[in-house]
């Protein structure tokens, strides 16, 4: 996960599902991830040593409660020093309903919280709904910043602003992407300019066949990146950093899984003296954003 796993349907007693955010701990929290009720945090968290690798992990849906339509798994671990928080439920204009609570846990740890949404091409009332007028591009570069204002809002409504938004592209079953590779990319493009009109950077999960048969092997080296290895170990994680990525760049962040938890890296270069302006989130309210310094942990996380 951030593999378009898809939550089940809602059951008759209309319960619906779940996913993703990131950063560094300070305590740990001993009850279940969704369950905390905190008070906020009121400092910085504690900054990685410069050049050092972090751990954390990414969650999703599958770590809502059964009775919510996930899986039950678990929360973050002790151990992790960010996560990586989904803001929809596996496809685009769905949004995560526990999203919320999961924020709130990740607030009572102090975490470095960061977050991804998956982005698919649109469906034929999508494309009527939000791509207006003009060539069938121009339209589908609409969508795509239609999907990332509605993350937006999302994550606004929880009052999180992470430097950086991963944009998820993988194939999808229940929305697939079309056989133009131009179009798909349109859809992307729309996605990417939609965060960054919003100060916001962009980032890209996929996988090198998942990319290839979307995006046509696309390069986009200015674009960091983030890859997962699958079911394998932290030392192929860790030496997949040093391999270019599916879009052509080094990858800053890696994951590998044992199917219970996603596990990630920060890859080097990431690790260093935060930028003191980034946001930092004060219970429902928000401080004032400042673009944080290239090449260090606060441009992928914000400090809860």
């Amino acid at each position: 996960m951030p593999l378009a796993k898809f939550p089940p349907k809602k059951r008759p007693d209309g319960l619906s599902t779940i996913v993703t955010t990131l950063g560094l701990i300070l305590c740990a929290a001993v009850f279940p991830f969704w369950s905390a009720t905190v008070a906020p945090p009121v400092h910085l968290s504690p900054v990685p040593a410069p050049g050092s690798t972090v751990y954390g992990n990414d969650i999703s849906w599958p770590q809502c409660p059964r009775r919510d339509g996930g899986n039950g798994l678990p929360g973050p671990q002790d151990s992790a020093s960010f996560v990586v928080l989904g803001l929809t439920d596996g496809g685009s204009f769905r949004a995560n309903p526990c999203l919320a609570n999961q924020v709130e846990s990740v607030r009572a740890r102090h975490l470095w919280a960061g977050a991804y949404a998956i982005s698919t091409y649109p469906t034929d009332a999508e494309l009527a709904r939000h791509g207006g007028t003009g060539t069938l591009t121009q339209r589908l570069r609409r969508v795509g910043a239609a999907q990332a204002a509605f993350n937006l809002d999302t994550l606004a409504r929880v009052g999180l602003r992470p430097p950086m938004i991963w944009v998820d592209v993988e194939p999808s079953k229940r929305t697939p992407w079309s056989a133009g590779a131009d179009r798909n990319n349109a859809v992307i493009d729309g996605v990417i300019a939609g965060y960054r009109a919003a100060g916001i950077r962009a980032g890209l999960y996929s996988y090198d066949r998942a990319w290839k048969a979307i995006t046509g092997a696309r390069k986009m080296p200015g674009v960091p990146t983030w890859v997962p290895v699958g079911l394998a170990s932290r030392s192929k994680a860790a030496a997949r950093c040093a391999v270019a990525s599916f879009a052509g760049s080094k990858p800053r962040l890696t994951q590998w899984t044992d199917d219970v938890y996603d596990y990630n890296l920060t890859c080097p270069g990431v690790t260093g003296r935060a930028a003191r302006g980034n946001l930092l989130t004060v219970g429902a309210g928000t401080g004032t954003y400042t673009p944080p310094v290239p090449g260090l942990m606060g441009t992928l996380f914000e400090s809860t």
